[in-house]
This record gives structure tokens, C-alpha cells and sequence, in this order.
């Protein structure tokens, strides 16, 4: 690893016989009927488990937001998980509750436990510095128990949260596997990215999505924006175009998101392709039509064909292509045309592409095409957080957790890992 990340890997601390606590992100698509549409978070936490056999380890991941209809128990996942680690895995419907630590104290060398949903705990959705993530009841109630702390979750890397910062304030921390080759690999893609540089952002996730657009914004390290998912109908407002209640929350909340996107069509609008056409469900089927002329009454589940077409073609001109999140409701067959249309135009380029995202790189897994792509990400906004220039809050932590570790002498070696 370049020399600007200075933390720990599994290669440089001697943790056998140890409890240790590992955050890992095996937040994941789900279905309808509550079912995990793809396991490969799940899949990607198991290889950090598997070399931690001689190990008490406990698991602490988070699964969707409260309110949404992803925010379900992580029982299923402990199965996926048992599945790919090769050994059983235990479950428990607390975090950090009497029973969770009952459970913790009790586990033997070689076994995993999983902890249900962090965020059925309020801190858990707080965002705060390092040392005031450690305050929280969870660190406190829990650090106790464990002699070191993994931080495996990539995903979630760019939150400054309990769970994922507070443990290294007070624990010897180091980074798993997923986090050490994620790292390893942006860092060395980065200097690779060719212009003119391509960003295609979709998905729910608009406040995140901002954030990355005004780093952008900021650092100039783009050429051309497209804009998809939730985000489109906030930079349509913010251009003019007036959207029914159908498709837009006119609430405090929505109302900021246009500000800042109207802030960012001044700063240099060329930058932006907006859609030109959107999708429809009418009578239980797509319905194509121009925005200004959206049917009254009607959502909006994606973006337009010929729209669809238009990335395509950015795509086909750019360097670099860095795409996240779906541009409509990907789930629904009919209103995943343009996220698979955009999809096969980047693994046909010859460009420098990089796909991430849980849901984007499912419908990349459904084409076959991920061997067409340069990288594909476990993460969403970390990864647009770290290739727009930021510095992740996992960074900082975990420097700070190596600290911790030399104090400690857990270290196996007096070498210093990443």
C-alpha cells in the first residue's frame, strides 16, 4: 500500500486466541418478499472470517435504513454467511443488550456469532468525530469485551459512525481483507483514470450522491455528470421543470437537495446530463415520454430510452466511466432498460471502468459482464467519496487503531502493515 495509509492487516497482529470484534457491511438488495436478492457483500466479508479460525470472532454489520423496507433482520444472513465461511455461524437478536454480551463471553475459539442490525440502535444512524462515536453505549458496553477490532466494511467506509469508528478510539484496530485490497486497488487506479472522466450516479441515496457532486464540484476532476435514480428529479426541479407530488417530496428536506443541485447547474451546467425523457408505469406497462410532458398523477421508475442512449454515447467517448447506483428501479424488469442499456455500453468501452455498488453490481452480475469491467467495487458512496478526493473516516480510524495496537504490543512483527 502507498505510503499515505498507515494501518494494520491480519498480516502484522497475532490474534490467535483472541476475541476480536469485526464490522463488516453485508448490508444487501432485498427482495419483496424479504429475501437476499445477492450475496456477494456476504460473500466478500466471509475470506477476513475464514483466517480468523483460531479466533472468538463477532460479527456487527448494519442492513438497510429505518422506514425502508430493506430494514430487516440479519438472521438470513447468518446462513449466507455460514455458507461461505465453512463453519457455523450463530445469531442473535440483540447488539448490545444483556444476551449479546452473555453470548460474546461464552464464544470459544473458532466459533462466529453475528449480532442483529446496528441500526435498530438510534447512535448507530448519528454521523460524529472519532472520539465522540467512542462515548456512545455501544462502544462503551461492548469494547470490554474484546481485545482487538477489524474493520472490514468498505462499503460503509466514508460514515463516521459508532460502529465503524468508535471501537478503534479504544482498541488495537486493523483492516480486514476487503478493506486492504479495496484501498490497494483505488489507490492504485486512481492515478490510471484517463479524461475526459465519465460519472454515472443513480440510486435512492440523493444527500450522499450531493455530497460527492460537490466535492467534484470542488476538485474538478470530472467532465461530465450524468445524472440518474432519486437525483434526477431533483436536478429537474432545480432547472425549472415542475414535477407533481408523484415523484417529488415538497418538504424542507427536498426543497435543500434543490438548492444545492440549482447551486451546482450555476457552477457549470455543460457538466450535467440530465435526462431528456423518463419512464412511466401506465396501465402495467412502460410508458416513454419527454419530462415536460410526464402524466399527471404518475411516478417516475426511470429514465427514458433515449436518454439511455445519450450515456450510452458519453460512454462510448470517455476515458473513464465511474457508475453507481441503478438509473431506475432496476428490480422491475421494464424499468431496468436504461440501467442494462448503460451497463452493456461501459463493459463494450474501452475505457478505464469501474462499476460499484451492491445493486449496480447485481445487474452487472445478471449481464455476465463483470470480467468486461476494469474494477468492480463492493462500495457506493466510499468509493465516489475517495475517487472525488475525500478522505475516508476508516483512514483515520484505523491509523489511529495501529496506534493503539503498538501500545498494546499485539503486533506480530515490529513491521507496520498497508
Amino acid at each position: 500500500m502507498a505510503s499515505q495509509f498507515r494501518f494494520l492487516t491480519l498480516d502484522d497482529v497475532d490474534l490467535e486466541g483472541r476475541r476480536v470484534l469485526v464490522r463488516v457491511d453485508i448490508n444487501s438488495p432485498i427482495g419483496s418478499e424479504g429475501e437476499i436478492l445477492d450475496e456477494n457483500r456476504i460473500k466478500e466479508a466471509s475470506v477476513t472470517l475464514r483466517e480468523l479460525a483460531n479466533c472468538k470472532a463477532v460479527v456487527m454489520s448494519h442492513q438497510g435504513r429505518p422506514g425502508k423496507s430493506d430494514f430487516v433482520s440479519l438472521e438470513a444472513h447468518a446462513a449466507l454467511l455460514e455458507k461461505h465461511v465453512g463453519r457455523p455461524v450463530k445469531f442473535i437478536d440483540d447488539v448490545m443488550g444483556p444476551a449479546a454480551r452473555s453470548e460474546i463471553s461464552k464464544l470459544k475459539d473458532g466459533e462466529v456469532l453475528l449480532l442483529e442490525n446496528t441500526r435498530l440502535y438510534s447512535e448507530e444512524t448519528i454521523e460524529a468525530p472519532i472520539e465522540e462515536c467512542a462515548k456512545t453505549f455501544l462502544v462503551r458496553k461492548l469494547s470490554p469485551l474484546f481485545q482487538a477490532f477489524i474493520h472490514d466494511a468498505f462499503p460503509a467506509a466514508h460514515r463516521s459512525q459508532p460502529s465503524l469508528v468508535g471501537f478503534a478510539y479504544v482498541l488495537p484496530s486493523l483492516a480486514g481483507r476487503l478493506v486492504e485490497k479495496e484501498l490497494r486497488t483505488l489507490n492504485s487506479l486512481m492515478p490510471k483514470l484517463r479524461k475526459p472522466i465519465v460519472y454515472v450516479l443513480g440510486g435512492a441515496k440523493v444527500g450522499d450522491r450531493l455530497e460527492v457532486v460537490e466535492t467534484l464540484a470542488k476538485t474538478g476532476f470530472v467532465d461530465k455528470i450524468v445524472v440518474g435514480g432519486l437525483l434526477a428529479p431533483v436536478f429537474l426541479e432545480a432547472k425549472g421543470l415542475k414535477l407533481s407530488n408523484n415523484n417529488v417530496k415538497k418538504d424542507k428536506g427536498f426543497n435543500g437537495y434543490v438548492e444545492r443541485a440549482r447551486r451546482l447547474l450555476q457552477w457549470r451546467e455543460d457538466v450535467f446530463l440530465l435526462p431528456v425523457d423518463v419512464a412511466v408505469e401506465k396501465n402495467g406497462e412502460r410508458v416513454d415520454c419527454p419530462v415536460d410532458e410526464i402524466p399527471e398523477g404518475y411516478a417516475i421508475k426511470d429514465v427514458g430510452l433515449e436518454t439511455a442512449e445519450l450515456i450510452a454515447s458519453e460512454v462510448q467517448r470517455a476515458g473513464s466511466v465511474i457508475a453507481n447506483g441503478p438509473l431506475g428501479v432496476f428490480e422491475e424488469e421494464e424499468f431496468a432498460k436504461a440501467t442494462i442499456r448503460v451497463l452493456k455500453a461501459i463493459a463494450d468501452s474501452k475505457s478505464v471502468t469501474i462499476i460499484s455498488g451492491g445493486h449496480l453490481t447485481t445487474a452487472l452480475r445478471r449481464l455476465n459482464a463483470e470480467d468486461k469491467v476494469t474494477y468492480t467495487s463492493t462500495a457506493g458512496g466510499a468509493l465516489l467519496h475517495l475517487l472525488a478526493g475525500r478522505r475516508l473516516p476508516i483512514v483515520d480510524a484505523l491509523e489511529l487503531g495501529r496506534i493503539n495496537a503498538e501500545k498494546l504490543k499485539v503486533l506480530r512483527t515490529n513491521n507496520v502493515g498497508g
